[in-house]
């Protein structure tokens, strides 16, 4: 099916020809028409396109505005947006504003088809069945949170209810194998694309076996692995999980420009934000929050506290209203068993600390528990002030 495509340029003759022709080359995208910025909402709301290209020349910042106003009006449609140079400010503020891809005239034409097929995944992950697995994004913005430790645990955890899945996207340092013991004879670099029957029985063999209830994708081993794996083959190995698996967690690296973790955020039923209750990471989770609310619902954004109980009462209710956001679980300070489990390469034993937590926290994110750990309306804080560019 075909993504009919609309296509917003203010700018000169010469670089709407070329846009059109680039959306001409794609099989995936129907031009539908080319308008002004100043009939966008217009044709946007008579034409029904599923993606709008807005091209920012020659006024970026209106661009950008016209952006978050059509992003507002029309929540349901694909964004593409383009400038002549990648202007590190211009995409970080693009993504914010819920832009899917940001498009430079320098590698448009090579980037171009990775990004429809990404948002072709997307728009085919949801019309998937109810009936069909769940993926889990566990995020951290703040290193030597334990993210890993949880992915994996967690993971144990969830074997429970359904059989479950890793998929180690950390894919410079990821550690997931090594945390669960394992010596993998496949890797997220290892997978062939171009394989004629990219399904479930092909993942499953390049997959290692942790037991019968538990599978990981480990990432690369090597660094220069890494640069062949792009969002689109992401998002199909993660829709086809979905279908195969009750449950597949995703082991995010920190870089939130990272288009494969971009990718794994739009597509993943829920995300695990986790931070600790100090400074520095309570900053960052803000940031993260405030950025990802411009995309996706709070439903989806789950707030987690690691290492919980290290702090003084006083300190814990502070912190928690310093994070304006709902609090989803928190996870205690058990380190004993932490740096047992990854030293042995097992699961958490369910008597521990960090074990029954865990256990709780599967329960909740298989259906069992649907209580929310939220702040009193009273309590209020001044927190941390953040800069203007994550405030919404």
């Amino acid at each position: 099916m075909k993504l009919t495509t609309l296509l917003v340029c203010d700018a000169g003759l010469d670089k709407r020809q070329t846009i059109e022709d680039l959306i001409h080359s794609q099989p995936s995208l129907a031009l539908v028409s080319t308008v002004s910025g100043s009939m966008a909402r217009e044709q946007i709301g008579s034409l029904h396109p599923k993606l709008v290209w807005i091209e920012l020349s020659p006024a970026p910042v209106r661009g950008l505005s016209l952006l978050a106003e059509l992003r507002e009006t029309f929540p349901d449609v694909y964004f593409f947006v383009s400038y002549e140079v990648p202007d590190p400010e211009l995409i970080r503020t693009a993504y914010r504003l819920g832009a899917s891809d940001f498009l430079d005239a320098e590698r448009w034409r090579t980037d171009l088809p990775a990004a429809v097929q990404s948002i072709q995944l997307k728009h085919q992950s949801e019309s998937i069945s109810t009936a069909a697995g769940k993926v889990i994004a566990t995020f951290s913005p703040t290193g030597g949170i334990g993210v890993t430790t949880i992915c994996t645990n967690l993971a144990g955890y969830l074997g429970k209810y359904g059989e479950t899945c890793i998929v180690d996207l950390d894919l410079q340092f990821g550690m997931i194998s090594q945390y669960l013991n394992l010596e993998p004879s496949f890797s997220l670099s290892t997978i062939d694309f171009s394989h004629t029957n990219f399904d479930a029985t092909y993942l499953r063999n390049l997959m290692t076996r942790y037991d019968e209830k538990l599978s990981i994708l480990a990432a690369p081993l090597d660094l220069e692995d890494i640069g062949d794996i792009y969002a689109a083959q992401v998002q199909e190995i993660l829709y086809t999980a979905k279908q195969e698996f009750r449950f597949t967690l995703v082991d995010l690296p920190k870089n939130l420009l990272d288009e494969r973790a971009i990718a794994t955020l739009d597509l993943a039923d829920e995300v695990l934000v986790i931070t600790e209750y100090n400074w520095a990471a309570i900053v960052n989770a803000r940031k993260c929050l405030d950025t990802f609310k411009a995309h996706y619902n709070q439903e989806k954004l789950l707030l987690v506290i690691n290492r919980s109980e290290w702090q003084p009462q006083d300190v814990l209710s502070e912190c928690r209203a310093s994070l304006n956001y709902p609090i989803f679980h928190e996870i205690p300070n058990d380190v004993k068993t932490a740096k047992w489990a990854n030293n042995q390469g097992q699961i958490a034993p369910p008597k521990s600390d960090l074990g029954k937590s865990l256990n709780s926290l599967a329960r909740r994110l298989g259906g069992g528990e649907q209580l929310m750990i939220t702040q009193k309306d009273t309590e209020t804080s001044q927190g941390f002030k953040l800069p203007a560019f994550f405030k919404r």
